[in-house]
């Protein structure tokens, strides 16, 4: 179909998520909704009608030992019957609090104490986490094992068999806190994002208006985030897409084949490592230049109205379980260059934005509508505004609506920083639409940098054209003593020594810095030994990395020197 603007799908109804369950679960019972890997060769299947039945038990079962109102957290690697225990805890008047299996025990029990949680559920993999909140809380913070899942559930099935309508009973208010979500904690101090059922629903109808997905999908992002969880979950259930629920991200690359997803929902770093494996692995069989033929074939083509690309690159679409055509993409920024590359290639990349704040998305490029670079469309139902923009239409984009959050738990200050008088959001994000409304994000406003002469840079745009490079895996861009400064993490598959590795880096930035206005050449080069320390999401934490910028000085720099290689200690 021509890339060009058509109707919004058609708006459904959703207003809470026990809605949302009761729907497939009169609508389609025996559908599968759920598909998992109970061991490497055994897949278990669950229908809408199970899975609603399970989540009626444990919520029986939870209101029978007089649960509600109160914040349970969950802490547990992503599994069906993390799943079970989150709808039935939100559908039951009770509050689940999300927190990261990969949260240190620090992290996780500062994570419980901030938001009062009164018991935790966790999975066999995490209980060491559970049991330090309990040996620093006491009483006050009880924990039980899903391994005693069978029980719970066991014990609520007779509950109901007995004529017990505890879980019936209940009414959802879905205006009230349902979970609470914590910030990806890239720039710092993790906040407990408060959000309700309506919040998310709402969403899920915008997104909806936008996109209408088919097929089936793999979730692999944690249901702890609000991307992984709300579209990655919550949405393909909505659609009527059975999830396969992948064990873990290193089984992923094992499991797609059987999980045969037409649609995956992932974040930058996937798509950027796809992209190497391909070339890689096309470099290794000496096959790289047929496939730089075959793609530039493929646009031509395309071009005439003719697609040949799941023939011509049948190999590269097996991989991925060989019916994936789509990749909703999010949660940091995407390289533009990976779009056309993956649609050459027969994978269409739905490019969006979004923030926790907002459960979560905000804008996304449509499947038939999109605009290359740009992070798409504002979604139905939200109203958003470019606030205090520069003589280019750029500033800080705020928005509103029904997906935006009650606010920060027991953080009336920084909520009252982020959300003015008029219901606004501010999301921190700097960027701008175009004439059509498409939005482009150009940085975070927190990180850009301000040189001394009053240039601002953004290190975000920078970091774009460094990770071009090939032997580069991952970098960070900040100011350091005034300084423009590229930190690299080389690819550990270049197979070179650390100085070849610097001097090769260090060659293409000099030719990056060429094509660049002089106030942006990256004037030092650092290389490091380890990976950047990242968020459950995998996103880089930046204020790890970046030294604190100096307040900029009166007087304007000298011309920069010659960028100065400092490999790290």
């Amino acid at each position: 179909m021509k890339n060009a603007d058509y109707p919004l799908y058609p708006a459904r109804e959703l207003t809470d998520l026990r809605q949302l369950l009761e729907q497939k679960a009169l609508s389609c019972p025996d559908e599968p909704a759920f598909r998992y890997m109970a061991s490497r060769k055994a897949m278990v299947e669950r229908t809408y009608g199970q899975f609603y039945r399970d989540v009626r038990a444990l919520g029986t079962f939870l209101l029978k030992h007089y649960t509600v109102g109160r914040k349970i957290a969950l802490i547990s690697e992503n599994s069906y019957y993390w799943l079970v225990a989150y709808f039935a805890i939100v559908t039951t008047g009770n509050v689940a609090v999300l927190i990261s299996k990969d949260s240190t025990d620090l992290e996780a029990s500062t994570l419980v104490f901030q938001s009062d949680v009164d018991m935790i559920v966790t999975s066999e993999e995490c209980e060491g986490v559970a049991r330090f909140c309990k040996a620093k809380y006491g009483r006050k913070c009880r924990y039980y094992s899903m391994s005693h899942m069978n029980k719970w559930l066991a014990a609520g099935y007779k509950a109901l068999d007995k004529g017990k309508k505890h879980y019936d009973r209940v009414t959802v208010d879905p205006d009230a806190l349902a979970c609470i979500f914590f910030t990806s904690g890239s720039t710092g101090f993790s906040k407990g994002v408060m959000l309700t059922q309506r919040n998310m629903t709402s969403d899920i109808i915008g997104m909806l208006q936008l996109f209408d997905p088919t097929g089936s999908t793999m979730s692999v992002l944690p249901f702890t985030h609000a991307f992984g969880l709300v579209v990655g979950l919550m949405v393909p259930f909505f659609c009527q897409m059975p999830v396969f629920i992948c064990s873990s991200l290193s089984n992923f690359m094992r499991e797609i084949p059987l999980a045969k997803p037409t649609i995956l929902v992932l974040v930058p770093l996937f798509v950027e490592t796809f992209s190497k494996t391909i070339w890689r692995t096309a470099e290794k069989q000496g096959r790289a230049r047929t496939l730089r033929r075959g793609m530039t074939a493929s646009d031509a083509m395309l071009r005439l109205g003719i697609d040949r690309r799941r023939k011509l690159f049948t190999s590269v679409h097996a991989k991925f379980g060989g019916q994936l055509h789509t990749i909703i993409c999010g949660g940091a920024p995407l390289d533009p260059r990976f779009v056309k590359e993956f649609r050459s290639l027969g994978v269409e990349i739905i490019n969006g934005y979004g923030i926790t704040e907002c459960s979560p998305v905000l804008s996304a490029n449509r499947n038939n509508y999109h605009r290359d670079g740009s992070v798409g469309l504002p979604v139905p139902g939200v109203e958003l505004k470019i606030a205090n923009p520069d003589g280019k239409g750029r500033g800080e984009i705020a928005v509103r609506g029904l997906n935006v959050m009650l606010g920060y738990y027991h953080d009336p200050k920084s909520t009252s920083e982020v959300i003015d008088s008029e219901g606004w959001f501010y999301t921190g994000d700097l960027g701008y639409q175009d004439e059509d409304g498409f939005l482009s994000i150009t940085g975070r406003k927190k990180s850009v940098i301000i040189l001394s002469n009053g240039e601002n840079v953004s290190p975000e745009e920078i970091e774009q054209y460094v990770e071009r490079i090939d032997e580069v895996q991952e970098v960070v861009v900040y100011a350091d003593e005034n300084a423009i400064t590229a930190e690299v993490y080389p690819d550990p598959e270049t197979g070179l020594n650390r100085k070849d590795l610097a001097r090769r880096i260090q060659k293409q930035i000099d030719k990056l810095n060429a094509s660049l206005p002089s106030y942006k050449h990256i004037q030092r080069l650092k290389i490091r030994d380890k990976e950047f320390e990242k968020t459950s999401t995998r996103k880089i934490k930046r204020y790890k990395a970046a030294p604190k910028q100096a307040e900029p000085e009166d007087a304007a720099p000298t011309d920069p020197a010659a960028p100065a290689l400092e490999p790290e200690e």
